[in-house]
């Protein structure tokens, strides 16, 4: 992703409810089963930023994440 450059995120669950969480970009996005959640942001700092599932969704929970890296 582009510093100052929205970005549209869409989170869609097939099997259960899931949620993406990124605390310093200040995004959360949840999705319930065959449901999508989605939304437009526009970063506005640079960096490496890691990101989780918000809902508690099975066994895998833990170990749910993503990382994001923005650049300028």
């Amino acid at each position: 992703m582009k510093k100052g450059e929205a970005v549209d995120l869409v989170l869609t669950s097939a099997d259960v409810a899931h949620g993406l969480r990124i605390r310093e970009l200040k995004i959360e996005l949840n999705a319930s089963k065959a449901k999508t959640a989605q939304t437009t942001f526009t970063p506005q700092k640079t960096g490496t930023f890691t990101g989780h599932c918000s809902v508690f969704c099975g066994s895998g929970h833990g170990v749910m994440t993503f990382t994001i890296h923005v650049v300028s």
